[in-house]
């Protein structure tokens, strides 16, 4: 007789995983400028970590080593046969319509615009002129930005008429001390309680000391149980962050990550919130609210 499964270890059924990263230098060379080299991560291994979380359908996320070029995403949504959605990075100042129209029907629904990873300034600028571009296409423009960048990012929402997706639960200061105190928090809870914004709700081993992290989410949750969409963040890249000396050719191994008990987690802030088994928001978080983001029916 086979041991029961920990059903807390695992999403429901149908789940989407909305932040994942795939990489292979030998068939998709990293862009000249890539600002580190992370180990492979093809997407026969997202595949096989997905089978084994409990993982349907994911959402490609455009790696900053490949810059503008999208091969890599064009190349997994093509084998996956209409499983999946993604997020790709373009230039909006030279990329054409019919790039943009090719992109579309492959299954890419939005762009990852980078504003934390090289510690850029934010840019009010370029996520107008992206939202100019991806508008006609109903896309999201997906940002990785600080939370106190999101200071700077508030008063261009109403504006930009485009779904706005915040990466890593708006990525705040481990050091910052305590979350409510630190500079957007309050921006970013407005905007989310007003469905101004989705975020990710992904990342958090990027800020483990972060002593009021449990608050911070179980508040966002209540806030915006539909503008949650939850993230693996697999294959846990190290990031500009782990590759101080600037050596763009060492090959950078991956973080080590507990996924299982990650899903726990946040099946517990699932309970938290809703009390009992919390399944009605885990579905939120992992099923509903991703079909809508991602404009997916679910039976592709």
């Amino acid at each position: 007789m086979q041991p029961a499964l920990d059903l807390d270890k695992f999403p429901p059924p149908g789940s989407w995983d909305s932040h994942v990263h795939i990489v292979d230098e030998d068939a998709f060379p990293l862009h000249p400028l890539h600002p580190y080299r992370p180990m492979k991560a093809p997407l026969s291994s997202l595949l096989a970590f997905h089978q084994k979380v409990g993982i349907l359908y994911p959402c490609i996320i455009a790696f900053s080593v490949y810059h503008t070029d999208n091969s890599s995403i064009l190349d997994a949504l093509g084998r996956l046969g209409g499983r999946a959605r993604a997020v790709a990075c373009i230039n909006p100042e030279t990329a054409t319509d019919q790039e943009l129209q090719t992109l579309h029907q492959a299954g890419v629904r939005g762009i990852r615009l980078n504003m934390r990873t090289r510690g850029d300034s934010f840019n009010g600028a370029a996520v107008k002129s992206a939202a100019d571009r991806v508008r006609p296409l109903g896309w999201a423009i997906q940002l990785y930005v600080s939370l106190k960048q999101v200071t700077e990012l508030a008063p261009l929402v109403p504006e930009l008429g485009v779904p706005i997706v915040i990466d890593h639960i708006g990525a705040p200061e481990a050091s910052g001390g305590p979350i409510k105190l630190q500079p957007g928090y309050t921006d970013f809870m407005e905007l989310l309680r007003t469905g101004r914004v989705w975020t990710k709700l992904s990342g958090t081993y990027r800020f483990p000391d972060l002593p009021d992290l449990d608050e911070y989410v179980t508040d966002i949750l209540r806030k915006a149980p539909d503008r949650v969409v939850w993230g693996s963040d697999w294959p846990h890249s190290g990031g500009v962050e782990a590759n101080p000396g600037g050596d763009r050719k060492k090959v950078q191994e991956y973080r080590k990550v507990d996924d299982a008990a990650w899903v726990a987690r946040c099946r517990q802030w699932c309970r938290e919130i809703e009390g009992a088994n919390g399944d009605a928001l885990a579905r939120k978080i992992w099923v509903e609210n991703p079909r809508i983001l991602w404009q997916h029916h679910g039976n592709d």
